[in-house]
């Protein structure tokens, strides 16, 4: 019946009709409908009579669409003062914090420092609206201000669990059960996280952008106490122990006289990395680390081993992201491309996939997917269980043809969204390649010159309070990762 009033011309409010549609569809679980025609309202503009009302349903959406479906965009076109309005304290918080990410987005770092500022201590987007906020800051060259949004997470989250503890609601045991393949079948997001689980990314994140931000003052000491703070059970465990390897190595210009200790670290951490659980994570720079490791204590021979792993291994990685991008030159075609490299069915060669597939493992282009799955279930499932009157009526074949037009825009925007990913990558191991060749051609000339000799002195590392001395014997144990020290003597004349 909204229908009929809103869109076939039947006597009534059409406006009131569209405004209450889109309630329906959301209450129906029709989302990507729901928002096709709040977008409508939104597209009208402040002459729309329901143009505010709406501001939040679309806020009721972006907790049930994946970020991908585009509800962020939809926001960015209130303005700040339409926040105030009444109507909207209830969800006012949220809001501040929605608006916020979208100019965040847009590059209006001002304007999303001002929004996110706004999010109270008490409110559920606290912990995210202060990481988005400390991002903006470290943007902006506001250290002291990005050092405080990042404590800020730290502290509510340690707040949150002695209040609350790790328990888990019935709902998010029942999704943390459910895999992924039943999830997508249902609709259900797999990039989404619960409450606490959302909360606990936000502070290892955090805990990463302290480590860099005292990296970028020479504070490496502190820089590392926040990159060991990130458990290996967290998805950027090994981001943090790359980051440690780098602030280890740069402890040498602060602490010379333990430059042994801090070389024998740097190289441990790069030992982590090279696991064989690992082999399919792309951190090409870590062998260059090493190989700068070796040239600063003059092994020149172990430095040049190293530039030859990089080459052998990450050269020919990088010409085969370019195939395999050539393979598919339409997005459309890529997404589907990569549709079978995610499920491991793709007809590429095995590491080939894996590194396609690990360059794709990026929790924002999770999203796209994610919204894709939303638009196939709608489409597929959902709709399937309505009425043969509402199928056939003539809101089921705008609903149809909606969904159709979102699915298809949607896989090509994932598939320019996967493009973008691999080819970041490619850039990356790109500009490493230059950097490997200078370094090469400075250990060519020190071999030419001084050839490698002597057996060099090793500082006995003492192990700390907590820690056992263990000899590595060619065996890699969980609970050793991210702790070794690889041993490495200096026969450097001075």
């Amino acid at each position: 019946m909204f229908y009929k009033v809103a869109y076939e011309g039947q006597a009534g409010d059409a406006a009131r009709a569209q405004f209450w549609l889109g309630k329906s569809l959301f209450q129906l679980g029709f989302y990507a409908g729901s928002l096709a025609v709040f977008d409508e309202i939104v597209a009208v503009g402040p002459s729309h009579p329901y143009h505010q009302l709406t501001l939040p349903w679309l806020a009721s959406l972006s907790r049930k669409l994946p970020e991908g479906a585009g509800v962020l965009e939809k926001v960015g076109t209130y303005r700040p003062q339409d926040l105030e309005n009444e109507a909207f304290d209830s969800v006012r918080d949220e809001l501040y914090f929605l608006l916020g990410r979208y100019y965040y987005r847009v590059g209006d770092l001002g304007q999303a420092i001002a929004l996110l500022s706004q999010v109270p201590r008490e409110s559920d987007y606290f912990i995210p609206a202060q990481y988005f906020l400390g991002v903006a800051e470290t943007r902006e060259w506001h250290g002291p201000e990005a050092v405080e949004a990042f404590k800020n997470v730290l502290r509510k989250n340690i707040e949150l669990r002695e209040v609350q503890g790790k328990k888990k609601t019935r709902e998010a045991k029942k999704l943390a059960r459910m895999s992924d393949k039943k999830k997508m079948r249902l609709g259900i997001s797999t990039a989404e996280l619960d409450f606490a689980d959302q909360n606990q990314r936000f502070e290892e994140l955090a805990n990463i952008a302290l480590g860099y931000i005292f990296y970028q003052v020479g504070k490496f000491p502190t820089a590392l106490k926040y990159f060991n703070k990130v458990g290996i059970q967290s998805p950027y465990w090994l981001d943090a122990v790359f980051a440690a390897a780098w602030s280890e190595f740069r402890l040498v210009e602060v602490e010379p006289e333990q430059e042994n200790r801090h070389y024998q670290r740097t190289l441990g951490y790069i030992h982590t990395l090279n696991a064989p659980f690992f082999y399919d994570y792309l951190y090409p720079e870590g062998l260059i680390l090493k190989a700068v490791t070796y040239y600063f204590n003059c092994r020149y021979a172990s430095a040049k081993t190293a530039i030859e792993e990089f080459s052998s291994r990450y050269v020919q990685t990088k010409q085969d992201l370019v195939d395999l991008l050539a393979s598919a030159p339409e997005d459309y075609g890529l997404f589907e491309l990569t549709v079978k490299i995610r499920a491991g069915e793709s007809d590429l060669e095995p590491f080939v996939e894996m590194v396609a597939r690990k360059s794709l493992q990026d929790k924002t282009l999770e999203k796209y997917y994610d919204y894709v799955n939303r638009l196939v279930y709608e489409q597929d499932t959902l709709f399937a269980e309505q009425s043969s009157e509402f199928q056939s009526s003539g809101l089921g074949d705008l609903l149809l043809e909606n969904l159709d037009l979102s699915l298809s825009i949607a896989k090509e925007r994932t598939g320019a969204q996967a493009r973008q990913r691999i080819n970041a990558q490619i850039a990356e191991i790109k500009k490493l390649e230059k950097e490997a060749i200078k370094v090469e051609y400075e250990i060519v000339e020190k071999l030419k010159k001084l050839g490698e000799e002597g057996a060099g002195e090793e500082v006995k590392i003492k192990p700390g309070p907590e820690e056992e001395r263990y000899n590595y014997n060619g065996e890699y144990w969980q609970d050793e990762l991210g702790y070794y020290y690889y041993r490495v003597t200096s026969v450097c004349a001075q």
